[in-house]
């Protein structure tokens, strides 16, 4: 089974968007600094993201992900475009299913939320990539949606010079 990686910036209050999915707060973080984006975007396979995630995205101009597979898990009719974004009605199942039958041995959980919570439920995170953005919103759509309690392993911790701190956790 592939491994399933959670990639993820978020607010130190635990916030990956604001109340109304605005992710305005994060564009004033981007920087020119390496902060070792190229190097992870080019050790996975795939993506999953939820169906929100994927319009949020294709708002953004150009498709950032070209020529890797993009799951979109999704309960609303929605269609795709391009030959590299299959959307999934079938859930986790079948982007699994998917993935073994691909041979994908690495798949980035792009996100939201649900998304994320969803996998994180079923313990199928095999690794967390915190991006912590340094911002408190006080409020908005949080990364970790009613799940029990999880035990992580750091295996790394970096720091940039943005204020940005990438927490590496292993389960």
């Amino acid at each position: 089974m592939a491994e399933f990686v959670l990639y993820i910036a978020t607010t130190i209050d635990g916030y990956i968007a604001r109340t109304d999915g605005s992710i305005d707060w994060l564009t004033s973080f981007d920087t020119v600094e390496d902060n070792g984006y190229t190097n992870f975007y080019d050790s996975i396979d795939a993506l999953v993201m939820g169906s929100t995630t994927y319009e949020q995205v294709l708002g953004f101009g150009d498709w950032p992900y070209p020529e890797k597979l993009s799951y979109v898990l999704t309960r609303r009719k929605l269609s795709a475009t391009r030959a590299d974004v299959k959307i999934v009605q079938g859930g986790i199942a079948e982007v699994i299913e998917d993935t073994k039958k691909h041979g994908f041995q690495r798949v980035w959980l792009v996100g939201g939320g649900t998304l994320a919570s969803s996998f994180i439920k079923q313990g199928l995170v095999d690794e967390y990539v915190i991006v912590m953005i340094p911002i408190i919103l006080g409020a908005g759509i949080s990364l970790y949606q009613s799940l029990s309690e999880q035990k992580l392993n750091l295996i790394g911790l970096k720091s940039y010079s943005s204020g940005i701190v990438e927490l590496h956790y292993k389960t």
